[in-house]
């Protein structure tokens, strides 16, 4: 029998992780001195931005102890055991499990924190585009299978989806055999379950939250637990955090399912050290310096959560060259913030809120005073204000006038 685990990359630790993991597109200064046209397609470079966090180092850890786990399981006298079981079951007769599911593992974390990039870093340092051929026998192995979880439950659409992905990688037909002679549910189980025996280290089930959200959901839940039983290799089940409550309700999926969760970004070092970066690639006319009240400003804007940072200073330099202001500063960053984040505001004060930091900038109203602009804080401004009169018991109006508010008042 061959050493499987030397044909495994090497496991990377520190700055060599490090260095592997981080993204900085190619930028140059006198980008900012190009056309209109230039500049704003350029703005996309900063979409391939990535500075890998603790929470990219602990994802790559799980990924690569993950497949180790189940390539030393190939060819184990146990695998063998466990593949006769999996023939009984395609043939319809009794089995039992004998490898189980111990390895296999979640990824939880909200929306836009990266967890679906730095899942695909990890699979990519883990070799997951290379695949393990052996000679005795002859066998070859896919690291990773990637399937999502289908909108609608259906046990039969993942487990078609994981033959298909096997297909593609390794040029079989198992898809094909499986939908011809349109073999039941648990025989494709049993089919599925010995391919991954075979030929698969990991398999990521992603957008697990579909399943609270449909009542076949308890379906494929069963069937899930019954794939990682008699497959014997490690199944990665990720989603959004309503996903826990799911895992939870059963002890032989919660114990098969411990593993990494995460929440939105507190505002900390690395954090800024993103925010440091962004500030990099600027491709406005003035290039502006990030300053503190910028920072605490983008996480308010952001919540802690990465896609929404990354995507308000694109559209702020966006907003910033197309104007003719040419400076990403506090007024194109809200400006940003209030014309094109509209559907992602109220997530984001959610998240401020958890992380006990001031709410979110509220929509702000502009008052055209003669020829002067004056900015305001409309609606909490007001009321706050308000409330702070009627405390002290001072006049409301002369108040909000001293505030910068233009008042006008009308006889009744």
């Amino acid at each position: 029998m061959e050493n499987l685990v030397t044909q495994m990359p090497k496991m990377l630790m520190g700055k060599e992780l490090e260095g592997a993991m981080l993204s900085f597109p190619p930028y140059d200064l006198l980008i900012c001195n190009a056309d209109t046209a230039t500049r704003i397609i350029a703005l996309n470079d900063i979409m391939e931005i990535y500075v890998p966090s603790q929470m990219s180092y602990e994802i790559y850890s799980k990924i690569y102890l993950a497949m180790m786990h189940s390539l030393k399981k190939k060819q184990t006298v146990e695998a063998i055991k466990q593949g006769n079981q999996n023939h009984r079951r395609i043939q319809g007769l009794t089995y039992n499990s004998v490898l189980g599911g111990a390895d296999s593992f979640s990824i939880i974390g909200p929306s836009g924190i990266g967890k679906s990039t730095a899942l695909a870093k990890s699979i990519a340092l883990s070799g997951g585009e290379q695949i393990i051929t052996t000679n005795s026998p002859y066998a070859q192995i896919i690291p990773c299978v990637n399937a999502q979880c289908p909108h609608d439950c259906s046990v039969k659409g993942l487990l078609l989806e994981i033959l298909s992905q096997v297909d593609m990688s390794i040029g079989t037909k198992y898809r094909q055999s499986a939908t011809k002679y349109r073999a039941s549910i648990d025989n494709i189980i049993g089919m599925v379950s010995q391919i991954a025996l075979n030929n698969i280290l990991l398999i990521v089930i992603d957008e697990c939250q579909n399943i609270c959200r449909n009542k076949g959901g308890v379906n494929l839940v069963a069937s899930m637990t019954q794939l990682i039983n008699s497959s014997g290799v490690s199944i990665c089940m990720v989603g959004l955090p309503e996903t826990e409550s799911l895992f939870s309700q059963e002890m032989q999926l919660a114990r098969r399912s411990v593993g990494l969760s995460y929440a939105a970004l507190p505002c900390d070092d690395y954090f800024i050290r993103f925010c440091e970066t962004l500030f990099s690639y600027q491709y406005v006319a003035h290039p502006s310096k990030l300053t503190p009240e910028l920072i605490e400003l983008l996480y308010e804007c952001t919540g802690g959560i990465i896609a929404i940072l990354v995507s308000i200073i694109i559209e702020a330099q966006q907003i910033a060259i197309l104007s003719g202001k040419e400076d990403l500063s506090k007024e194109t960053i809200l400006l940003a913030y209030q014309e094109r984040f509209k559907n992602v505001q109220d997530f984001v004060q959610v998240n401020v809120k958890k992380g006990n930091q001031t709410s979110a900038p509220v929509k702000s109203t502009t008052l055209n005073v003669g020829e002067e602009f004056i900015d305001i804080e409309s609606d909490a401004a007001i009321s706050n204000i308000i409330g702070e009169a009627r405390n002290d018991g001072l006049d409301a109006v002369e108040l909000l006038r001293n505030n910068g508010f233009f008042m006008e008042e009308i006889a009744v």
